[in-house]
């Protein structure tokens, strides 16, 4: 494993009355690239990386974020949208004095992400964007929807059974339920995160549901597309939370972007295929080819409006 050992430090923000953080890993290495700003998932915060971590460092200055309504950062207004969390990261890079950045965005990050490089392309060497979905389908919004009213309707947390059986559901549209004997260490993986959701407080719960929340019911891409920002659209093969015909969608409304999925991995590809994801994010970063690689394949993507894509 290429792995370094990184130096720490944690670096608090504030933008108007809203308080986040983020940690910055660094080596004594000579990076030949811009540092990487992380934005991770509903369920992640900035400490959920660190398999990842240890492989990034060796090629890039990480930077990994809790934006407002994440992690340990200050709450996020219900009524704010991603505009809002894009101006948080923006403002962050900025006084980090980094310079240009890549931004990976991840899951519940991708809409992040996207906007960022969208309205600060001054900001974004790189836009690259794991499991983006234009909308979130029927599936992932009937899961949302037992979650918010799982802690809705509870002062404390719910009974065991009705954790277990949200927990397990959040879990089989993760790692996909119908595909996971194809899914490199998809039983492991599900197994780990239903621990987790499991054991997750009713504090943390209550911020998961409202991160989830904000998916729902709307188009999670703005208009205008992106052009100018050299981009890589990746997910797993058998991801069903943000299908690749979703993914495909929101690759095609940007003008240089590649697009690409990992063998035997689905919406989990960073837990699953670790080595193979790191790979891909690296190669990209150091404007490698990212086509011809053994552990993907490579479908044409589809246009955005793709009924396919909103189902």
């Amino acid at each position: 494993m290429d792995t370094v050992e990184a130096d720490e430090r944690l670096v608090p923000f504030s933008l108007r009355d809203m308080t986040y953080a983020c940690r910055v890993l660094t080596t004594r290495r000579r990076y030949s690239t811009e540092p990487l700003v992380l934005i991770g998932g509903a369920l992640q915060d900035m400490y959920s990386w660190p398999r990842l971590e240890r492989r990034l460092t060796a090629h890039t200055t990480l930077v990994l974020m809790d934006l407002p309504g994440t992690g340990n950062a200050g709450d996020l207004d219900a009524g704010a949208g991603f505009e809002i969390l894009a101006e948080a990261a923006g403002h962050a890079i900025e006084r980090l004095g980094l310079g240009r950045v890549n931004v990976l965005g991840a899951s519940y990050g991708a809409p992040i992400a996207y906007r960022l490089a969208q309205s600060r392309p001054d900001l974004v060497a790189r836009l690259l964007l794991a499991g983006a979905t234009p909308r979130v389908g029927p599936r992932l919004t009937a899961v949302v929807r037992q979650g918010l009213e799982l802690v809705g309707s509870h002062s404390r947390p719910a009974d065991e059974p009705a954790r277990r059986d949200y927990a397990r559901n959040v879990v089989d549209v993760l790692v996909n339920s119908a595909t996971r004997h194809e899914v490199a260490q998809g039983a492991a993986v599900a197994r780990l995160l239903e621990r987790q959701l499991l054991r997750t407080s009713q504090s943390a719960a209550l911020r998961y549901a409202a991160c989830h929340e904000r998916l729902l019911d709307t188009d999670l891409y703005p208009p205008g597309g992106i052009a100018g920002v050299p981009a890589l659209v990746f997910t797993g093969e058998h991801d069903c939370a943000s299908s690749p015909e979703e993914n495909s969608a929101v690759a095609a409304t940007i003008s240089d972007c590649a697009f690409a999925l990992i063998r035997d991995a689905d919406h989990m590809a960073h837990l699953e295929r670790e080595a193979e994801y790191a790979d891909l994010v690296t190669r990209f970063l150091r404007d490698q080819p990212v086509q011809g690689l053994p552990y993907c394949r490579y479908p044409q993507a589809k246009d955005p409006g793709c009924p396919a894509c909103h189902s």
